[in-house]
């Protein structure tokens, strides 16, 4: 009886091993849940920025004030006739 006790208990060792440390163990899927989290916060915050992008080429593409606000802001493009200061601070 002592010898099946002991092969009992060596199995269920060896399958608890295997369930908690081998390649496909809980452990292993712990951390593949995790780095899932990761993923998808980083590909949500892609989305947005994705968004973001295509709302602008949509402004671009079919507002004329949007770029000449673009042109003025970021390249400081002026109108022919007008007088450009810039303030120094």
């Amino acid at each position: 009886m002592k010898i099946i006790l002991t092969i009992l208990i060596a199995l269920v060792l060896a399958l608890q091993y295997r369930l908690w440390f081998a390649d496909d163990g809980l452990v292993h899927a712990f951390r593949l849940k995790s780095e899932i989290r990761k993923q998808l916060a980083k590909n949500e915050e892609i989305t947005k920025h994705n968004d973001f992008l295509v709302k602008e080429i949509n402004s671009l593409k079919n507002e004329g004030g949007a770029i000449e606000t673009r042109a003025r802001n970021d390249l400081g493009m002026v109108k022919k006739g007008e007088v450009f200061y810039q303030v120094v601070k």
